[in-house]
């Protein structure tokens, strides 16, 4: 963890002084703009595999302009590092080619935006935001609102924004969710989905087992594959955000969604007995990780339940993607359609059945000399044209309720598009976005204590403290529109 930070706090330097010298370079307002039509295509190769995405769309392309300095550049701050960057390279490529501007993407590796959080906070504290950076909607972007030098006026009210591109008619529950007090300070450009776990279904018909519905169940599998001699469930130990997302899981599952999102307000009485439960759950689940976790990040948990080295993986639907990218002869399928030649099985976290926990990535704009351009990027991306882009490549799914799911390059991904429509409860991951930095960071570090010693009565205490700092930390905020709070239903009226 020391080293992630250390390393985020060296980008930071460097990229102060970059950024400093081309902000003295660039215009403060993009070009006069014409509408014209284009096919995007775009094309990414990992490992010798080539993904298109091919779209005919109607967009807003710069004018002429006489300018002597070349076409403007802006910087775009992000965590998507790993296979991710391809997905994001592919929006920024047609970015480019549709309006004339640059898109300098800095990326800060790892899991859930650990490092990027600290190196983007440092910019703005300095006074030299980029034009646009990646963030969860919820209580992270309070995080940053709380730490800007000029609070929420540090950033753009993107609300209309949201509007003009549809945004929060054909994404009304997703709108909702990324609403603090009815403004939109960041556009949603995609929708993960937390409370899912895979299966390698060799392992599972080794054993004889089926895939398991309640958590009482999933024990019983776990049990019969320690018989067998084959670790149960591996997490990525290394960048930690899977250990406290199984937690989640379990807490879900015994608490329900309504506990949830009090635990996310900090309403929930620290004492209360699904805590106690979901912990001793975590605690028995945990007897039967694979020996080496702690040095395993999440896609080398991923590699190993694929390989065959593991029975099972709780992880968010970017697992999808990169199986999809990186193991082209792997068949995935769903828990609804388990296929002859399967290898992968992936399902809703047992007990969490209906419920969808989003985890909902955004594009914010500071105020700044680069907003015009950022407002415009975020707009892209955020749209049906950029979304469409970007989440079949990343193994996300679109916002946008009315794409159709045909764009999707694997059933896995088609599947979710249609679990999300039809959910009777949407939740927001506490793990990925739904808990204030300073809070997220302790239980992250936390939960690794907790699954290295077993000492309860610490975590109870880390608990309780998080959930006071939680409800503090809101202070009159909330997710939601007025008089119309997000709490865990499916249902999101204005």
């Amino acid at each position: 963890m020391r080293t992630g930070l250390l390393v985020g706090v060296i980008v930071v330097v460097v990229v102060i002084a970059i950024v400093a010298a081309i902000l003295a370079t660039r215009p403060s307002a993009p070009p006069s703009p014409t509408t014209v039509t284009s096919v995007v295509t775009s094309v990414t190769t990992v490992s010798g595999t080539a993904t298109t995405v091919v779209q005919t769309v109607t967009v807003t392309a710069p004018g002429t302009t006489t300018t002597t300095t070349g076409p403007p550049t802006i910087t775009f701050y992000t965590w998507w590092a790993g296979l991710e960057r391809f997905a994001i390279d592919a929006v920024i490529g047609n970015f480019t080619k549709l309006y004339g501007i640059r898109v300098e993407k800095t990326a800060v590796p790892g899991g859930a935006g650990v490092n990027a959080k600290i190196a983007i906070l440092t910019l703005i504290q300095a006074g030299k935001p980029p034009a646009a950076f990646q963030v969860h909607c919820g209580p992270e972007m309070i995080s940053y609102i709380y730490a800007a030098p000029n609070g929420v006026e540090s950033f753009v009210n993107m609300t209309s924004a949201a509007q003009q591109i549809g945004l929060i008619q054909q994404a009304p529950g997703v709108a909702w969710a990324c609403s603090l007090n009815g403004g939109m300070f960041s556009l949603p450009v995609d929708v993960h989905r937390a409370n899912l776990i895979m299966y390698n279904k060799h392992l599972l018909d080794k054993i004889g087992a089926s895939v398991p519905t309640t958590v009482q169940d999933l024990l019983a599998v776990c049990q019969k594959a320690a018989a067998a001699g084959i670790p149960c469930l591996v997490l990525g130990g290394a960048d930690q955000f899977t250990l406290l997302q199984t937690w989640e899981n379990l807490f879900l599952a015994v608490g329900g969604p309504y506990k949830f999102m009090q635990f996310l307000y900090g309403t929930l009485p620290p004492n209360d007995p699904s805590i106690v439960e979901a912990t001793q759950l975590y605690l028995n689940l945990t007897k039967y990780l694979s020996p080496d976790w702690s040095s395993v990040d999440w896609t080398g948990a991923v590699a190993d339940v694929v390989q065959g080295k593991a029975l099972a993986h709780v992880d968010g639907d970017w697992a999808v993607g990169l199986i999809h990218n990186v193991y082209p002869n792997v068949t995935m399928c769903t828990v609804d359609n388990i296929t002859p030649n399967c290898d992968i099985i992936f399902a809703p976290f047992p007990g969490t059945q209906g419920i969808y926990s989003l985890v909902i990535d955004s594009v914010a704009v500071p105020v700044g000399p680069e907003e015009s351009y950022g407002v415009l990027f975020a707009k892209f991306f955020a749209g049906p044209q950029g979304q469409t882009i970007f989440n079949p490549i990343k193994g996300s799914i679109a916002t946008y309720k009315n794409i159709s799911t045909s764009i999707y390059p694997t059933a896995v991904q088609q599947w979710e598009a249609q679990q999300y429509r039809d959910a009777r409860f949407y939740v927001y991951s506490l793990t990925h976005g739904g808990l204030f930095s300073d809070v997220w960071q302790n239980l992250l570090q936390q939960v690794v204590v907790l699954t290295q010693t077993g000492n309860t009565n610490l975590w109870y205490s880390t608990v309780a403290k998080a959930l006071a700092t939680e409800r503090q930390e809101w202070n009159g905020w909330y997710m939601g529109f007025p008089n119309n709070k997000f709490w865990g239903n499916a249902t999101a009226t204005s």
